[in-house]
C-alpha cells in the first residue's frame, strides 16, 4: 500500500523523527485557515502518489492569503501523472541549510533491506545516483539485528558526513531504520532530510510503502484516503494486478513471479519497467484487452512484452484480447508476445495474422532482448 506524504510523516513522527509542521486541506479555504494557524510563509503540496510533483508545479511557497489562494486554485484539482489532486499539504516554510537523502528499501536480487544515504538531496536525488554514483552510498539491513549505533556512525563516515552532523543524522537513521521493520514497509525514505538554518534536523518529505501483505497487522496506520490512479482503477475493475513504474518497458505477465523474473530481465537488457500486469489464471479475451489498453497509455511506457504461460491462462483468449486491441486502436506501441501451453497454435496463428512480433519456442530473454531492439534500448 503506497502512502501519501504526510501519511508516511506520521509513521515518521511516530517514530520520533522530526518533520514540519503542517495540516491537510480539501479546500483552498480550509488551506487559508491552515496557513493562518501555521504562520506565513507556508508551502502548499499537493498530495498525490505520482512523482514529480514539484517540477509540475504541484508543490509552492507561498506568503501571503493571496498567494495561497490562487496557488490553491492552480494545485487543486491539477493532474500530476495520471492522478488528480483532490488534497493539499499546508506546511510551514523551512529555511534550509542543508538538504540529504536517507532512505531504505527491498533490495530485490540480494532479497533483503537495504539503506541508502547521500550527503546531498532533492528532486535530483535520481540524476545524482545515475551520474554520480559515487555520492550515493548502500549498506544491507538485518531483518533480525537492529541498526546499531556504532554501524551507523561507520556507514555515514564513509558516505563522507560531516562530524558534526554525525551523531543527529545517526539518530535518525536509526529511527528510520525502526520505523520501517516496525510499519512492515518495503520502502520509506526521507527526501530532503534538512538542517534548517537553526540546526535542526528535520525530514520535509516521505514515501512510505507497505507490505500489503502485511496490512492485517497495521490496520492503525491504515487510512481510507489513499487514492489510486487511474490506471490502477481500471486494473482493478478487471480483478488483475497493476503496479505503476517510471521506466519504458511495460510488462504483461501470468502470474506474479513470471512478471517479477521478466522486469528482472528488461532491467539486465537495458531497459526500464514502466509497469507491471498480472493477468493472474482464466483471463477473458474482453479483460486481457482491456489489461493491454492500460498499459499501451500508461505514462512512459514505449513498449509492451507480453509473457503468458498458457497452464493457467488460455493462449487463444489471450490473443483474441490482443487482437482485438490491435484491430480497433490506433498508435499501438512496439509489442513483442512471448505465449506457450493451452491453444497456442490457434493463438499464435491470430497473432502472426496481425504481424506481432511473436516468440513461440523462445526464451523470456528472447522476448525482452527484441522487444528492446525494436525501442533501441540497451
Amino acid at each position: 500500500m503506497r502512502m501519501q506524504e504526510y501519511e508516511g510523516k506520521e509513521l515518521l513522527a511516530r517514530q520520533g523523527i522530526a518533520v514540519p509542521a503542517e495540516k491537510t486541506a480539501a479546500s483552498a479555504d480550509e488551506a487559508a485557515l491552515a496557513a493562518a494557524e501555521l504562520g506565513y510563509p507556508v508551502v502548499l503540496k499537493a498530495q498525490v502518489l505520482a512523482g514529480g510533483r514539484g517540477k509540475a508545479g504541484g508543490i509552492r511557497r507561498v506568503a501571503s492569503e493571496k498567494e495561497l489562494r490562487e496557488a490553491a486554485a492552480a494545485i487543486l484539482g491539477m493532474t500530476i501523472g495520471e492522478e488528480r489532486c483532490e488534497l493539499l499539504l499546508v506546511a510551514r516554510a523551512a529555511d534550509i541549510a542543508r538538504e540529504m537523502y536517507a532512505g531504505i528499501t527491498i533490495d530485490a536480487m540480494e532479497g533483503r533491506p537495504v539503506l541508502i544515504f547521500s550527503t546531498e538531496g532533492g528532486m535530483e536525488i535520481e540524476s545524482l545516483a545515475k551520474n554520480e554514483p559515487e555520492k550515493v552510498h548502500t549498506m544491507h539491513l538485518s531483518c533480525l539485528t537492529p541498526l546499531r549505533r556504532h554501524t551507523a556512525l561507520e556507514f555515514l563516515r564513509r558516505a563522507g558526513l560531516p562530524k558534526e552532523l554525525l551523531n543527529p543524522v545517526c539518530g535518525t537513521v536509526q529511527r528510520l531504520a525502526e520505523a520501517f521493520f516496525r510499519f512492515d514497509c518495503t520502502t520509506l525514505e526521507i527526501n530532503p532530510l534538512v538542517v534548517t538554518g537553526g540546526g535542526e534536523l528535520v525530514a520535509l518529505d516521505a514515501k512510505a510503502v507497505m507490505d500489503d501483505s502485511a496490512l492485517q497487522r497495521q490496520k492503525r496506520v491504515q487510512t481510507d484516503t489513499v487514492p489510486v490512479t487511474e490506471a490502477e482503477r481500471r486494473a482493478a475493475a478487471i480483478r488483475v494486478n497493476f503496479v505503476g513504474l517510471e521506466g519504458d518497458v511495460a510488462v504483461i505477465a501470468g502470474g506474479a513471479g513470471l512478471a517479477m523474473a521478466t522486469m528482472d530481465m528488461v532491467t539486465r537488457c537495458g531497459g526500464n519497467p514502466a509497469c507491471f500486469l498480472d493477468t493472474g489464471g482464466g483471463i477473458s479475451s474482453e479483460n486481457m484487452a482491456e489489461a493491454l489498453r492500460i498499459c499501451c497509455s500508461y505514462p512512459g511506457a514505449r513498449g509492451v512484452v507480453i509473457n503468458i504461460f498458457g497452464g493457467i491462462n488460455n493462449c487463444a483468449e489471450v490473443a483474441k484480447g490482443i487482437a482485438g486491441v490491435l484491430d480497433t486502436e490506433k498508435n499501438i506501441p512496439p509489442l513483442v508476445v512471448k505465449m506457450r501451453g493451452h491453444s497456442q497454435d490457434e493463438g499464435w496463428a491470430m497473432l502472426e495474422e496481425r504481424k506481432v512480433s511473436l516468440i513461440k519456442y523462445g526464451t523470456t530473454e528472447d522476448a525482452v532482448k527484441t522487444l528492446c531492439g525494436l525501442l533501441e534500448v540497451g
